[in-house]
């Protein structure tokens, strides 16, 4: 016998206010306002008896009583539901409160209650799916993948459970079942954008960038203003490196004031390998400008993109004003990036002193920091200061990962005081680490000076 569902249909309108006020940032409000969803969470039909339970005479009247209380007092009808639910009880009067909870934001109460459901009823469709939503909801994308898996194994078959199934996989970074699932979540539900985003972000994510452009083109001609998919389909051109296409679609988005400070630095970075370079400061500038506290290294690879191309002036600035934006707020890493930086544009625009004690306070933080004795072995060398420049190449070759590059820079600090045997042995063991035809071919012109020295005497 079937239920009087009133109670249920009430609360899934009831429903739609709740999904408007908080969705998951990574969901559109389309996906958590959907009819589809909202009916198929909270059910507008009777129970199938292969998974779903039986209800009773006795509770279809419980049920009735908590739709009339329910009505003016959502607490009042939880708490009469809670006085009446025992072990003995059906698992469908587990399932309404575990809603109600839910209505009322009650998450980790809403979840305990649906797997009470479902340890009396194990195939309990609705209770299962409604279990991954819950879990969705609550961020356990692991859990949510499960338990929407397995009710669309029970039959569940709405385009709205493949669309959050595929969601937790992409996020869980399995690509492949994250398709799967997107694509039967067009299939299903043609009309959800949710969907063709996902699908969107899966082929971008395995480097199928023609795909991606294609669909995005075909997407693009239904929805023209879409943000996602002009900024997907942005990416999808750097990625065929089509970038004159790609700036052209990122200011699109910026000429429609819809792009945020780290699509503009993305626009400066494209503006900059095209060598249109007042375009790239310009959009440097703007993206500071919007004092977005995004990733330091961010912010810093647009320093280092104007000192490679001489922008000094512009450099020195920019360094200002990221410190101003992060205030106190550096990280100690976030420190070191920006001192480094502001090393390197003194020594381009020859404030070595300056450089030189800003390497210093960082070696003194860092002591095995093998960037800043490098660049500090070099000043020193520079400066005729051959003991220090040693010491630092000695220490910077300590480090695996610098080891090389401190041997050949050690090495050429040698050339430069004449002392060829020690620099090609520096050169030979340089070699042994890592091969390289330059280095081959310099330490043949120093074996000849060492010879050619030898010889002189």
């Amino acid at each position: 016998m079937k239920i009087n569902y009133s109670f249920l249909i009430l609360l899934c309108f009831m429903l739609q206010g709740l999904f408007a006020k908080a969705p998951l940032p990574e969901l559109t409000q389309d996906f958590w306002n959907d009819p589809a969803f909202v009916r198929g969470f909270m059910g507008d039909y009777g129970f199938r008896s292969e998974v779903e339970p039986r209800v009773d005479k006795a509770e279809q009247f419980i049920l009735r009583e908590v739709v009339a209380k329910a009505e003016n007092q959502m607490e009042d009808a939880i708490i009469y539901l809670e006085k009446k639910i025992t072990n003995e009880t059906s698992a469908a009067l587990d399932f309404a409160l575990a809603t109600m909870y839910y209505q009322l934001g009650r998450l980790t109460p809403s979840e305990q209650t649906y797997e009470k459901a479902l340890k009396k009823f194990p195939s309990f469709l609705r209770a299962k799916k409604n279990l991954g939503f819950v879990q969705l909801s609550l961020g356990k994308l692991d859990a949510a993948s499960r338990n929407l898996a397995q009710a669309i194994s029970l039959g569940e078959a709405d385009g709205i459970s493949y669309v959050a199934l595929g969601y937790c996989h992409l996020s869980l970074g399995r690509v492949v079942s994250a398709e799967n699932a997107y694509r039967m979540g067009i299939l299903l539900h043609p009309e959800s954008t949710d969907a063709r985003n996902g699908l969107v972000n899966c082929l971008l994510s395995t480097n199928r960038y023609a795909e991606a452009l294609a669909l995005l083109n075909e997407l693009l001609e239904l929805k023209p203003n879409d943000l996602f998919c002009h900024k997907a389909r942005a990416s999808a051109l750097q990625g065929l490196g089509q970038e004159a296409e790609a700036a052209v679609a990122l200011e699109t988005l910026r000429r429609m004031n819809q792009l945020d400070a780290a699509g503009i630095l993305s626009l400066g970075d494209i503006y900059h390998n095209l060598g249109l370079h007042e375009h790239s400061l310009t959009s440097y500038q703007q993206a500071l400008a919007m004092k977005e506290k995004l990733s330091l290294n961010r912010y810093a690879r647009a320093a280092k993109v104007l000192i490679n191309r001489g922008s000094y002036g512009a450099c020195f600035k920019y360094l200002e004003e990221i410190e101003k934006i992060f205030g106190q707020g550096f990280s100690k890493e976030d420190e070191r990036i920006i001192r480094m930086l502001q090393a390197e544009v003194r020594i381009a625009t020859g404030k070595r002193k300056e450089a030189a004690q800003i390497l210093e306070d960082v070696i003194q933080k860092r002591p095995l920091d093998g960037e800043a004795l490098l660049l500090s072995a070099r000043l020193a060398n520079e400066e005729l200061d051959y003991a220090r420049a040693a010491l630092r190449f000695e220490r910077a070759a300590k480090l695996s990962e610098f080891e090389v590059e401190a041997l050949i820079g050690h090495a050429r600090m040698l050339v430069g005081t004449k002392d060829y045997q020690k620099a090609a042995d520096l050169l030979e063991r340089a070699q042994s680490l890592e091969p390289q035809p330059r280095v081959a071919r310099y330490l043949q012109a120093v074996n000849n000076l060492n010879l050619s020295a030898r010889n002189s005497i």
